[in-house]
């Protein structure tokens, strides 16, 4: 893991949501604590470690299918929640949004695949 590529990645995802990403943080699945971000929450950071592991065996035990790529929580006071799921890698990128400043669709088609493209460059250099 290239950790000066990774805080790149994270200015990718700033640039390409204009404005709209209030915090950041990127961790290790089954951590819970950041190797790098953004007006990092260590406490949201341990929580959202422990939603997904709490929510993949919810889905599991249901029959449902694991999460795919990233899961979102509409937050009141206009915000929202992404957490970007790399499975194979082992990392979890935690995001809260402001979405009074993006759209959903700017978010989902070019600001996540841009921010996961930069993710894997820094992991896999």
């Amino acid at each position: 893991m290239n950790v000066k590529k990774l805080k790149e990645a994270i200015e990718v995802l700033k640039e390409s949501l204009d404005g709209a990403l209030i915090a950041t943080d990127i961790w290790p699945t089954g951590s819970g604590t950041a190797v790098a971000g953004f007006n990092q929450n260590p406490q949201a950071t341990a929580l959202f470690d422990k939603v997904t592991d709490y929510m993949r065996k919810a889905l599991k035990g249901a029959g449902f299918p694991d999460i795919k790529d990233y899961y979102l929580l509409e937050m009141d006071g206009d915000a929202m929640v992404v957490v970007m799921q790399f499975k194979n890698e082992g990392y979890q990128w935690g995001m809260l949004v402001d979405t009074n400043k993006v759209n959903l669709g700017l978010l989902l088609n070019i600001a996540l695949p841009e921010a996961r493209r930069a993710f894997l460059e820094a992991y896999n250099d």
